[in-house]
């Protein structure tokens, strides 16, 4: 089973145009946020919504619903800052040059055994040292790939 760590800039996307059809292929993927994810995604549409006005109020619940079912399946599992090494995203913060959050990004798919999937290019060029890396294009295929594995499983 492959395992996929995303950021915000994946997420979000990734809920946009897959939403609830990511719990039909559960079997073959698992997806992994930081906890601080969740309220990051929840900022980023209160912009889309209250500044912006690209998406409805509507939609940004909609949105923001599915995240939290998918959170509650477990589709979509939660990693919490107690379950890293602090002290060692610290190191590593200091060692590439990043954020403590960016860093935590790593430690966690480190310790996930996880690819990390993000489009922030300088976060994606800094944790190819650590972990494999993509980027949302890429988890895109691995998603077609598993929605037609899923589909090939379920013929009669």
């Amino acid at each position: 089973m492959k395992r996929f760590l995303l950021d915000a800039s994946v997420l979000i996307p990734l809920l946009l145009n897959y939403g609830e059809k990511l719990l039909g292929i559960t079997g073959e993927i698992s997806l992994y946020l930081m906890d601080l994810t969740i309220y990051e995604v929840g900022d980023s549409l209160w912009k889309l919504v209250f500044l912006l006005k690209v998406i409805s109020l509507k939609d940004a619940i909609e949105i923001i619903e599915v995240l939290e079912d998918l959170v509650k399946k477990r589709f979509i599992r939660a990693v919490y800052f107690t379950e890293l090494n602090l002290p060692k995203i610290v190191k590593l913060a200091i060692a590439e040059g990043l954020t403590f959050y960016d860093s935590s990004y790593i430690a966690a798919a480190e310790k996930l055994s996880s690819t990390l999937v993000t489009e922030d290019k300088e976060l994606r060029k800094k944790a190819k040292k650590y972990v494999k890396t993509m980027s949302y294009e890429q988890l895109q295929e691995n998603i077609r790939h598993a929605i037609i594995e899923t589909l090939g499983r379920n013929k009669p």
